[in-house]
């Protein structure tokens, strides 16, 4: 009996996974994403964290799995192309000393940071996909990205105002440094894999053009950053929309 009941169910098995395989259908996909990154820093600093936010792109490749007419899988496979801007205004106020080191006079001093990261990363996602209908779709579950490579631009500007020496006036004319970094340098910082949980939507007309609109959220720290007496940490969140083609409709 019990060789009985382990051939029915492999059968049954092997019917449902022929049945799956039989009827998975692929596509492929290109569209923007805009990332949003969730920061903190311990201890806490006394002005709020610059926001981290910029658009990117993506494109890729999708399967279409069905277990049944309501429920699914939608592996996917893509490459994200995310970009993270942030700028930075501190103003504070310095004393002026002459030659012997003797305070003279005081001025404002404000540092204007601009930070442009770009980050290029494989990323694999694997929802389940609930079908209330035949063309809408909800999607949620888990997702991986690893990542290749980056580059990072930051530009630093001061300017003096307010001077003043031995009770005179004076003006600077602002400095300017330019910084840029590529591969390693760029993202040493950076988690090499990041692992998140995705939700979205998606809609798909008759003729297989896809519409996808999902929110993807790292539950690891994309970003870590320890010092001396500070620790920085960063979570990507990252809005994603996309346009497809479904073959074999």
């Amino acid at each position: 009996m019990n060789s009985l009941y382990k051939s029915l169910l492999f059968a049954t098995a092997a019917l449902f996974v022929s049945k799956a395989t039989a009827q998975t259908q692929f596509g492929i996909k290109v569209g923007a994403n805009y990332l949003i990154a969730s920061q903190s820093i311990s201890p806490e600093p006394k002005d709020p964290l610059p926001s981290v936010k910029g658009l990117g792109l993506q494109f890729g490749a999708y399967a279409k799995i069905p277990f049944s007419d309501m429920v699914g899988l939608r592996p996917e496979l893509g490459f994200s192309f995310r970009r993270a801007k942030s700028d930075n205004s501190v103003t504070t106020k310095a004393s002026v000393v002459d030659g012997n080191n003797q305070v003279i006079g005081s001025a404002d001093v404000t540092v204007q940071t601009n930070i442009d990261q770009r980050l290029q990363y494989f990323q694999l996602a694997v929802p389940l996909s609930l079908n209330p209908s035949t063309n809408f779709r909800v999607m949620v579950g888990p997702a991986i990205g690893f990542l290749m490579g980056g580059k990072l631009n930051e530009d630093v500007t001061t300017t003096v105002t307010n001077g003043t020496a031995n009770n005179q006036p004076f003006t600077q004319d602002p400095t300017f440094v330019a910084t840029e970094k590529k591969g390693s340098a760029a993202t040493k910082d950076f988690s090499k894999a990041e692992v998140a949980v995705v939700a979205g939507v998606g809609y798909e007309l008759d003729m297989g053009v896809d519409f996808d609109l999902r929110f993807y959220r790292a539950i690891v720290p994309t970003q870590d950053v320890s010092e001396s007496t500070v620790r920085y940490k960063a979570f990507t969140n990252m809005i994603e929309f996309s346009v497809g083609y479904t073959f074999g409709n």
